[in-house]
């Protein structure tokens, strides 16, 4: 699927599970859930050669651009809103930092993968997620449902995915397109169930917006 569908079904996967209630709740389950919507792709190679793999590949990058400035509003928010998300992390410095070092090392040795392989796996999943969990366990959980979504919607998908890397056959359902009426449906109900979690929460949005002016 694309970028902005795996971010879709993420975020609202998030909320789903997670059930958050205040700022910080929503700031984590939205980083988590769109960041990790996106990781698996992180795989995802630029590539110029003719105009159907440049839209694919294009795709990826906006997609992960998306999740970042998603994630850094969120956290901007939580910050002038005295919310405790950056103070969850800083609490444990050190155990924070190991995971940020494990997290990049990660995404180094995805970006040198073969799309759909490595990073389309159970074993990336767990690895991903421990290195997350060890920079804010809420956000790891978030991020565990983001990439674990991943992972499930693409196996709809017509091409492959290494789920049980290393293992080498690849599985998935044959069921459809990655940039056609499914992801297209995907993308729309996950907005839908987005603006009907936010505007019907307990927490609604104006409340948001006046923490910010407090």
């Amino acid at each position: 699927m694309l970028g902005k569908t795996h971010i879709a079904v993420g975020i609202p996967a998030a909320y789903l599970i997670m059930q958050p209630k205040t700022l910080t709740e929503f700031a984590v389950a939205t980083i988590g859930g769109s960041i990790g919507g996106v990781m698996a792709d992180i795989d995802v190679h630029i590539n110029t050669e003719n105009r159907f793999a440049a839209k694919a590949s294009l795709d990826a990058l906006y997609g992960e651009m998306l999740a970042v400035a998603i994630s850094f509003s969120f956290i901007i928010a939580d910050y002038f809103a005295d919310g405790n998300l950056i103070d969850g992390i800083v609490k444990h410095v050190i155990l924070s930092m190991i995971g940020a070092i494990m997290l990049a090392a990660l995404i180094v040795v995805g970006k040198m993968s073969e799309h759909r392989d490595r990073t389309h796996s159970l074993l990336a999943w767990a690895l991903f997620t421990a290195s997350v969990v060890m920079i804010e366990p809420h956000l790891g959980l978030a991020f565990a449902i983001g990439y674990g979504s991943h992972l499930f919607i693409d196996l709809f998908n017509k091409s492959p995915i290494r789920l049980l890397y290393p293992l080498k056959k690849g599985i998935c359902f044959k069921l459809c397109y990655a940039d056609r009426l499914g992801n297209e449906l995907l993308l729309i109900v996950g907005v839908v169930i987005i603006i009907f979690y936010t505007t019907n929460s307990l927490f609604s949005l104006s409340e948001i917006v006046a923490n910010l002016f407090k």
